[in-house]
């Protein structure tokens, strides 16, 4: 090294910034969240996480691969959520009126924007490639989820196979979410859950007829 020369020190490495993985994740999650999934390009994306579009590929493969990966994570994270509030609810109806409740509590932070798992399925009416069929597969993993949770509280209480009320609970769900998000208000969410806890509350029908 010449006299009077200095090394030039690297950059220090933040400790505590997110993997190139999860910076991707969380990009994809504000943008397609925010704007939709088709609309969004890849390069939006990479600019977004502050990832080159090598390490996308490497790590994802695709776009449709950080969908997919994208809707896994909001399954884990909407599990972990209900699960929280199903360890504190004292019976069966209270642990599905929770489904309920997180709508209420969450739709005015996301901005009456939905559930993001028939937003996607939504883009993807009719899917083309197989990437979008797993797509579509994770929004249906999710919503059978939902109902294979529903039911099994449900039979436990009831004492019968009770998958026809989670239909109709889930419906309940639907419509609030879908009123809440066109007047962008809580009210169509309030009234679905009155009318789960009415459906909740109200007498098995009689086999014996």
């Amino acid at each position: 090294m010449a006299p009077g020369t200095s090394k030039k020190k690297p950059a220090p490495r933040r400790r505590d910034r997110p993997s190139p993985r999860q910076r991707l994740l969380d990009a994809a999650t504000k943008l397609f969240t925010e704007e939709g999934i088709r609309v969004i390009g890849i390069d939006r994306i990479l600019r977004e996480a502050d990832v080159a579009k090598a390490s996308l590929y490497s790590l994802l493969g695709s776009k449709d691969n950080l969908v997919i990966a994208y809707l896994e994570q909001l399954d884990e994270q909407y599990r972990a959520r209900w699960g929280e509030r199903a360890a504190k609810a004292p019976d069966a109806d209270a642990k599905i009126l929770a489904f309920f409740d997180m709508a209420i509590d969450e739709e005015p932070e996301k901005d009456f924007r939905g559930s993001p798992f028939l937003n996607a399925a939504a883009e993807y009416p009719r899917p083309e490639a197989e990437s979008e069929e797993r797509i579509v597969a994770a929004c249906v993993a999710h919503r059978t989820w939902m109902h294979d949770t529903i039911t099994a509280l449900l039979t436990e209480k009831n004492g019968y196979d009770s998958s026809a009320l989670t239909d109709e609970l889930l419906i309940f769900l639907d419509g609030g979410l879908a009123g809440a998000r066109i007047l962008r208000d809580s009210q169509p969410l309030r009234t679905a859950r009155s009318l789960a806890e009415s459906k909740l509350g109200a007498p098995p029908p009689d086999y014996s007829i």
